[in-house]
């Protein structure tokens, strides 16, 4: 159901990647904290509907799941967890 390929393409979107994206943003609202997870989810969720879109495979369903994995992956949980 989660394709390893789209959730790296998502990690890597805008050649700069979620993550650093992510970091860039924290910075500049020197955000932390619970904040902090709130722009990673913001950044997770922008990038999944933007890679989902131009894949023309955008749902509500893989859009849900696909910002999950996303978000846990950018904050370092999902390897945790695996």
């Amino acid at each position: 159901m989660i394709d390893p390929v789209i959730v790296a393409a998502i990690l890597g979107v805008a050649g700069v990647g979620v993550v650093g994206l992510t970091e860039m943003i924290k910075r500049l609202l020197k955000a932390e904290g619970f904040w902090a997870y709130v722009v990673s989810l913001v950044v997770s969720a922008a990038a999944t509907a933007f890679v989902l879109a131009t894949q023309s495979s955008f749902g509500l369903v893989p859009f849900v799941l696909y910002t999950i994995v996303v978000f846990l992956e950018a904050n370092g949980i999902y390897k945790a967890l695996s």
